[in-house]
C-alpha cells in the first residue's frame, strides 16, 4: 500500500455508517448540474458521450479532499480511455470553486451543489453540517449506478472504477 493511500485509510473519518448511499444498480433521475463555468448540464448530456464517474467531496478545504483530488487528477491522466467522464461535486458555492481551482487547476470538471440537493438524493448528504460525505458513483448511459462507493478512496478503487468504466464502454459499443 502506498503511503498516501496509508495515510487516507488511517486519519480520515468522513464516512458516517449510518447515511445509505444510493445502491448499484438503481436507476438515477436526470439531473442538471451547475459546473464552474456557469454553465448548466444535464446528466443525459454527459452520458452521452461514455460513463460518468461523479465524484462527491466534502469540499475544498478538505486535505483529505484535497489529496483525493491530486490522485484523481493523476488517476485521469493516466487513464488509456478518455471514453468515460469525471465531475467533481462539492456543495460549495460555485465562487470558492473557482477560486481554489485558480490555484490549483484540475483536469476534470466542477459542479456546485449549493443547495445539497443533489447530495440529498445520492445520500451522501451530512447533517447539521450541509456538506456532501466523500463518495463516488459510476453511472452508465442508461442512468444506472454500475458502481457506488463511500468514503476513503485508495489507489484500489481507482482500479476497480477503470475496470468497470471500461466494461461499460466496451460492453456498450460492442
Amino acid at each position: 500500500m502506498k503511503l498516501k493511500d496509508w495515510f487516507m485509510m488511517q486519519f480520515d473519518g468522513s464516512v458516517d455508517p449510518s447515511i445509505q448511499t444510493l445502491p448499484l444498480d438503481t436507476k438515477v433521475k436526470d439531473w442538471e448540474l451547475i459546473l464552474t463555468s456557469n454553465q448548466k448540464i444535464r446528466i443525459s448530456d454527459i452520458i452521452q458521450r461514455g460513463p460518468l464517474l461523479l465524484v462527491f467531496i466534502r469540499g475544498t478545504w478538505c486535505p483529505f479532499c484535497q489529496i483525493h483530488l491530486k490522485n484523481l487528477s493523476e488517476w485521469a491522466t493516466s487513464l488509456n480511455e478518455k471514453e468515460g467522464n469525471v465531475i467533481v461535486v462539492s456543495t460549495e458555492p460555485i465562487h470558492v470553486l473557482k477560486s481554489w481551482l485558480n490555484i490549483n487547476p484540475m483536469n476534470f470538471i466542477f459542479a456546485s451543489d449549493s443547495t445539497l440537493e443533489l447530495s440529498q438524493y445520492f445520500g451522501v448528504r451530512i447533517q447539521p453540517n450541509d456538506f456532501a460525505q466523500a463518495a463516488t458513483f459510476l453511472i452508465d448511459s442508461n442512468f444506472t449506478i454500475r458502481l457506488a462507493y463511500k468514503g476513503k478512496r485508495t489507489q484500489r478503487h481507482f482500479d476497480e472504477v477503470e475496470t468497470v468504466m471500461k466494461k461499460q464502454v466496451y460492453g456498450l459499443k460492442g
